[in-house]
């Protein structure tokens, strides 16, 4: 394998392990360590499409900033007592230099208080990514949810 396959697969992994470490921090509500994960010019959208409308519908398009002041305010908001966990499987990764797109296929399990267990959400992570100081952070973190009908529903990041 050439110098240039094996920084090309090393990237290919950073970016894997990106994707899982942005689930893990989801899971563990640590959202000042998700939101870390973001460049300064960054946004982070939630959307799906609505076959009553024929078009997609963006349920949630915020930039880095914007999303620092709502997750600063989401503890002081009435909780969902469900756990959340993220099922998230890295299909690819196309390099070009110091950016990056990658495509995952996700579903969240939600577990309520009682410990019933069910599918809460699933999708399709569309991600762009640009490396700074060595770190590959998100440009775009676009959450497309195949999913239409989620309830209780939530004002934190799937």
């Amino acid at each position: 394998m050439s110098d240039a396959a094996v920084a090309a697969l090393l990237e290919q992994v950073a970016i894997f392990e990106m994707i899982r470490t942005t689930a893990a921090r989801l899971d563990d509500e640590d959202l000042e360590g998700w939101l870390a994960l973001f460049a300064p010019e960054s946004c982070y959208e939630i959307k799906t499409y609505g076959p009553e409308i024929r078009a997609d519908m963006s349920w949630w398009n915020s930039d880095r900033d914007e999303l620092e002041k709502i997750l600063a305010e989401a503890k002081l908001h009435v909780r969902d007592p469900g756990k959340r966990l993220h099922l998230v499987t890295p299909i690819s990764v196309d390099l070009s230099g110091d950016r990056a797109t990658a495509l995952s296929h996700f579903a969240i399990m939600r577990t309520d208080p009682d410990g019933n267990s069910a599918v809460y959400a699933a999708g399709r992570y569309e991600d762009t990514f640009v490396k700074r100081e060595g770190r590959w952070l998100y440009e775009k973190h676009i959450a497309v949810l195949d999913t239409r009908k989620i309830e209780p529903f939530t004002h934190l990041p799937l």
